[in-house]
């Protein structure tokens, strides 16, 4: 009886620290993103054959 307990407590350790783990690990990969910058891009001009398309672009259909 005394090793069935003592099993049963180990296993419970162990998972308490992998559970501890598994938070820190998700902590630091918040905090790392929390500080990661992106660079602002402008999509219009990623692509130099992109055309605007506006109200009055031929390329609009006319749904009336």
């Amino acid at each position: 009886m005394r090793i069935l307990l003592a099993c049963l407590s180990l296993a419970c350790a162990a998972a308490v620290l992998i559970i501890f783990y598994a938070e820190r690990q998700q902590e630091a990969a918040l905090d790392g993103l929390s500080s990661y910058e992106l660079k602002s891009q402008s999509v219009l001009y990623d692509d130099p054959d992109v055309k605007l398309v506006t109200a009055r672009s031929p390329y609009m259909r006319n749904e009336r």
